[in-house]
């Protein structure tokens, strides 16, 4: 099961605090474009939208994605 939105996890993969593996190179793509725009000095709102994106896609690919679902 997808954690919550509001799961620390989402924003320690983001902010690069918590590694996530992952063999799916659409996930891998995705990341490093939400973590390159993630900065010290990104707003709340921005990295809420970003977590966000990031949730739905886990959301909707949850199927392919059980490796990484565990490893949240």
């Amino acid at each position: 099961m997808v954690p919550d939105k509001s799961s620390s996890c989402w924003r320690q993969i983001l902010t690069g605090k918590k590694a996530l593996q992952t063999q799916t190179l659409a996930l891998q793509m995705l990341l490093k474009r939400l973590q390159r725009n993630i900065t010290p000095t990104t707003s709340e709102a921005d990295i809420g939208i970003a977590i966000g994106e990031l949730h739905a896609f886990f959301t909707k690919y949850q199927n392919m994605l059980s490796t990484e679902i565990q490893s949240l």
